[in-house]
């Protein structure tokens, strides 16, 4: 379960990152977007941090 739990942080993070970085070019302005991205990023930061406790 810690490799699935690693594997789905890094997803998030990455696909996190890519969307802020895709309406980034897109907008200046603040968006749903940018909150969906920047809520994929802390989801896998804190998978990330809880998958570490699960030794």
């Amino acid at each position: 379960m810690r490799t699935a739990n690693f594997v789905f942080s890094i997803v998030s993070i990455i696909l996190g990152v890519v969307l802020i970085l895709f309406l980034l070019t897109q907008a200046v302005e603040w968006n749903i977007g940018m909150a969906i991205g920047v809520v994929l990023i802390l989801n896998g930061a804190v998978r990330l941090w809880f998958a570490q406790d699960d030794r």
